[in-house]
């Protein structure tokens, strides 16, 4: 009795088990929901659509496999249009190739989905010579894909027709659908073009440039776009089905976004402001924006400047100390201003700040063991490990240092004293430099803050600088307390330091971070808007096949409360997926060792991993990944 008892426990603990599979593995009718008469949505974002005709389907996006529509009676998928490349939209792409269905994309795709376009990317990301990158970018490209829809094309299928609307921002691929129905209603397929009334699933809309409107303005002018086409329901991939005052939601939010893009210049906005101060360049107008191709400009006794590049010579002797060298430019200036001034040994090189037009003269320098190099800590960082962390406007050769200092120390060289200050705006990886020199207080201050004129005022804010207004405003604050006399910025810009233009760029700053949270899905732009919240470290690791690697991933958290976060590490195969979860308090941040050992037969070449998080709340917009380099 006991064992034909066990015997049916053990029947239905088996047949629970292969239920628990089929639940767990299979398709599950709740990948799909119908929230519109013949048109399914994934229950999960970002939303796939699937528009039906009887047994068939034609998808927008992939978020799914195939077989997750089969439980709707789905019996082919005769297409899939994608909105744009990015990898949780299309993260079924493969399968779908694979199952011989059509995928089509805007021919502005094939960079971001072919095998030749994807390849490049990841060629010329690591390290990244500009700051012009695609995110969420698959590891590796496609064979297979339709890169060839253009704008205002139509797409045929079965009884519907839907018009191919180029709808850049979010990406500069992305693309809407419009389909008109039968009772002359328009539907929109919108992608991640539009997210919610005010709101925008897009944290790198702004990295199309660092200092320019670049992604912002294509982003509410195709909004505005799809206003004009007078929709009644709008489908997005992150936000629920819109269907009251579409096109007010569209303008409303277009609004919001050209305001963050006018913010995108000081001299715009301290014009708004009225009563603009004045205050004079410090060298001729032909040097102000130059890149060191100019006759060298005498700032004052002792001072130098072209382009980039400025010489300070010693007050004790005619040595000389050289601030941001750019390349072989710098170093043909140097021998004309030696031979023209008289000078004698170069002593000492600084970097203003981690991006290579400011530093990568140093390789071609003679005598290199003559000279030291120096610079603020947290600015040599990506310089000498280049690798180490997601960074634009980096070279890959590393360059040793000889001494390094901390936030507010000093030091002395040619009858100077130099005070160092940690400096963020345009970067995280910049620093300012507070001296006397010929009895005028100066201070050095990158690519931050240019006169009002020249770039729009300043370096711009870009995530993948790690650079944001606030951090503006705090340097604006800083150089504020430190009153200096000149403002000795950088590419020809020197000019009067002025306390109410000051004044104004901390507000500009604030002014900016309102209106960038303003936009953010969860009203924090520095949670949404920071492609390097979750980061591998470091990005790039060398290795050989059969090896094992190590490193670590950083969690941050710099909203006002504590986040849990979910994340996955896709081993494609290579080597086991790894999942964890960490709690993560208010403005903390977590750190987790990964190692892994790589497979004997690894063939040669860059092998990018991806990295996904989740809040809990849906997919993370953080986008992270590493990099084993096989030699």
């Amino acid at each position: 009795m006991l064992r034909r008892l066990l015997l049916l426990v053990g029947s239905f603990a088996l047949v629970a088990f292969f239920a628990w599979l089929t639940v767990a593995q299979g398709p599950k009718k709740s990948d799909w929901l119908e929230i519109h008469p013949s048109i399914l949505r994934t229950a999960q974002q970002p939303y796939g659509y699937a528009l039906l005709d009887q047994d068939k389907a034609l998808l927008i996006d992939c978020p799914l496999p195939p077989e997750s529509l089969t439980p709707h009676g789905v019996k082919k998928i005769e297409l899939v249009l994608l909105t744009h490349h990015h990898r949780d939209s299309s993260a079924a792409l493969g399968e779908y190739l694979k199952a011989k269905i059509p995928v089509r994309a805007n021919k502005l795709s094939a960079e971001y989905l072919t095998v030749e376009g994807v390849k490049k990317h990841w060629d010329d990301s690591l390290p990244l010579r500009s700051s012009r990158t695609g995110y969420f970018v698959h590891p590796v490209g496609f064979s297979g894909v339709d890169c060839s829809l253009n704008d205002n094309d139509s797409v045929k299928w079965g009884p519907y027709t839907l018009q191919v609307i180029t709808t850049l921002g979010h990406s500069r691929d992305h693309t809407s659908f419009a389909l008109t129905t039968t009772d002359k209603q328009t539907l929109i397929f919108c992608g991640d073009a539009f997210s919610t009334t005010g709101k925008l699933w897009t944290p790198y809309t702004t990295d199309w440039d660092h200092w320019t409107e670049a992604g912002l303005k294509p982003t509410y002018e195709s909004l505005r776009k799809l206003a004009k086409l007078k929709p009644q329901i709008l489908f997005p991939a992150h936000g629920p089905k819109l269907q009251k005052d579409v096109e007010t939601a569209l303008e409303q939010t277009a609004k919001a976004i050209e305001e963050v893009a006018f913010l995108r210049s000081f001299e715009r906005y301290t014009k708004r402001l009225g009563d603009v101060p004045q205050y004079k360049f410090l060298v001729p107008k032909e040097q102000v924006g130059s890149a060191g191709d100019k006759p060298w400009s005498k700032v004052s006794d002792h001072l130098f400047i072209t382009g980039n590049t400025y010489v300070l010579v010693s007050n004790l002797n005619k040595n000389y100390l050289v601030l941001d060298p750019w390349g072989q430019r710098s170093v043909d200036q140097l021998k004309k201003l030696v031979k023209d001034e008289g000078l004698g040994k170069l002593e000492v090189v600084m970097f203003s700040h981690a991006h290579y037009d400011h530093y990568d003269g140093v390789y071609l320098l003679p005598e290199r063991e003559s000279f030291s190099v120096w610079s603020l800590d947290r600015v040599a960082g990506p310089i000498r490990e280049p690798f180490r962390w997601r960074a634009p406007f980096l070279d890959a050769r590393p360059v040793e240092f000889n001494k390094l200092f901390k936030e507010g120390e000093q030091a002395q060289w040619g009858g100077y004293t130099f005070k160092f200050h940690h400096f963020p705006g345009q970067s995280e990886f910049t620093m300012a430099i507070e001296t006397t020199i010929d009895k005028k207080k100066c201070l050095f201050v990158a690519d931050n803050f240019f006169h009002q004129e020249q770039y729009s005022g300043t370096g711009g804010w870009m995530g993948l600088n790690r650079s944001f207004p606030a951090p503006y405003a705090e340097s604006a604050r800083k150089a504020l307390a430190i009153q200096p006399e000149w403002i000795l910025a950088e590419h020809g810009g020197p000019y009067e330091f002025n306390a109410e233009d000051y004044r104004r760029r901390v507000r500009w700053g604030e002014d900016s971070v309102k209106a960038v949270d303003a936009i953010s899905p969860s009203g924090n732009h520095r949670r949404d808007w920071d492609p390097n919240r979750i980061t591998a470290e470091p990005i790039l690791i060398k290795a050989k096949a059969g090896g094992e690697i190590s490193f670590q991933i950083h969690a941050n958290n710099p909203t006002g409360q504590a986040e849990k976060i979910k994340i996955h590490l896709q081993g494609r195969g290579i080597f086991p997926d790894q999942k964890w979860e960490t709690l993560v308090g208010a403005g903390k941040t977590n750190s987790q060792v990964v190692r892994i050992s790589l497979p004997k037969d690894l063939a040669k070449g860059k092998h990018i991993f991806p990295i996904v998080p989740t809040d809990g709340q849906g997919h993370d917009s953080t986008d992270a990944f590493f990099v084993v380099e096989v030699e």
